[in-house]
């Protein structure tokens, strides 16, 4: 209902959170207990009392509809950090406190009401972990979209600095892993499944991976529900989706997170994806399956693991694990912090060392990868080859560069496909899977 240029509208909160919110011209969105009024603009929401996990009851709240003139008047337009199919994001300073702040406008005509306060209150109902990115108390609409603001990451996000077939070095990965570790095990103490786990939902505060969060809520679900499954896969994307049938969807479990944890990590080690599908007609997957089948034997590693340690190799056979119920926790990488990850002896087995060996002689390695610059590389396609020897050999294969990954069907709105990733600027991009940004997830 239209009360004045405000729209009373339901949106899900936690127990214990009885909040209203109001947006006048004169100010941004206020969200206090009991009451509109008496927020800072810039304050930071943090639904967090009670210990409780959140339940998604209906709270009355009030959103009040700004004119582009009345959004210029608050907040001061620095620059735009991404756009995309869904929308974007700006960075802009609040005119009266100076505050700089991540601004997330979501078109109106992609995505729900519903559904952009639900990833809003969820925001905020993890905002008060030190690895989730924070969510202010500015909310409003405008002609065309709903906009929320958050904090300013400014050294952009995870997948920025991640040097194609090289990964970053492997201080800066374990404190990754201890950050976004801690923010997913938080998560999944209050029964919630974040879905969309990936470097370009890591944000950065600075380039050393000092300080890090996890970002995008926009995919959370409540543990045990049941959602439906787009077509196609990413690489992060666990066995048991990729398997679902579209029709009957699957349920929502933590070991989701786990599965894309444990890609993630190979990625920031390597630089490279593990496989591009976790299906039997992916050659690196169904390689990596037949070693996990045959017991991990030691003397047959597949041949984009051996140049991990053994220690790394247990890590990733438990986050990796096919059977989702008996995939370890995301708190088991916390005992594997300690240890090396990636053995400098066997990094020489990788087509990713004999291309840097090599790259001042003849510039081609043995196994026919050429050898260019990060930059080359991530401006054209990569494509697994088809596997030229038969099945059981370890004979090397290419491995895919990293890149932006999204499930993409642009045509329909985000609620009616509960399953759909976010779309992301890409190093490159292929006709099926690669659409331009998401604004959601990009330096937010």
């Amino acid at each position: 209902m239209d009360h004045g240029g405000e729209r009373q509208v339901a949106c899900s909160l936690p127990h214990g959170v009885k909040a209203s919110l109001s947006l006048s011209p004169s100010g941004p969105a206020h969200v206090g207990s009991g009451g509109a009024g008496g927020g800072s603009p810039t304050s930071k929401t943090g639904y967090c009392g009670g210990g409780g996990a959140p339940v998604e009851d209906m709270q009355a709240l009030t959103i009040t509809s700004l004119s582009a003139a009345d959004v210029a008047k608050h907040y001061e337009h620095i620059r735009e950090l991404g756009k995309g199919t869904y929308g974007k994001v700006d960075l802009v300073a609040h005119r009266t406190q100076g505050t700089k702040m991540a601004l997330k406008f979501v078109t109106k005509s992609k995505t729900k009401l519903k559904s952009f306060l639900r990833e809003y209150s969820l925001t905020g109902t993890l905002s008060c972990s030190p690895f989730v990115i924070k969510v202010l108390d500015v909310l409003f609409e405008t002609e065309d979209s709903y906009v929320f603001g958050q904090e300013y990451a400014p050294a952009g996000d995870l997948f920025d600095i991640i040097p194609p077939q090289l990964g970053l070095p492997e201080e800066m990965v374990k404190r990754c892993m201890q950050q976004l570790g801690l923010a997913l095990d938080f998560m999944h103490s209050k029964n919630l499944v974040h879905r969309d786990v990936k470097p370009e939902n890591v944000l950065l505060f600075d380039r050393e991976c000092r300080r890090v969060k996890l970002a995008d809520f926009g995919m959370t679900r409540r543990v045990g529900c049941r959602v439906k499954r787009v077509s196609g896969t990413i690489p992060y994307t666990a066995p048991e989706v990729c398997r679902a049938s579209r029709a009957e969807g699957f349920l929502v479990t933590t070991s989701l997170d786990v599965w894309a944890f444990g890609v993630l990590v190979f990625c920031m080690l390597t630089g490279n994806f593990p496989w591009e599908a976790a299906l039997p007609t992916d050659a690196f997957y169904e390689e990596f399956r037949r070693w996990q089948r045959a017991g991990c034997p030691t003397a047959a590693y597949p041949s984009q693991w051996r140049r991990f340690t053994d220690d790394a190799l247990r890590m990733f056979q438990r986050l990796l694990y096919p059977d989702p119920e008996k995939r370890c926790g995301v708190k088991d990488v916390f005992c594997f912090v300690k240890y090396e990850l990636v053995s400098e002896l066997r990094r020489r087995a990788s087509c990713r060392a004999r291309r840097s060996e090599r790259s001042s002689s003849s510039g081609v390695c043995p196994a026919g990868c050429t050898s260019t610059s990060s930059s080359s590389i991530s401006s054209r396609p990569h494509r697994h080859p088809e596997p030229s020897t038969p099945p059981g050999t370890t004979t090397l294969l290419r491995p895919a560069p990293l890149k932006r990954s999204v499930l993409s069907e642009p045509h329909s709105p985000r609620e009616e496909c509960p399953g759909q990733h976010h779309s992301s600027p890409g190093r490159e991009k292929t006709k099926s899977q690669m659409v331009m940004a998401t604004a959601i997830e990009i330096c937010v």
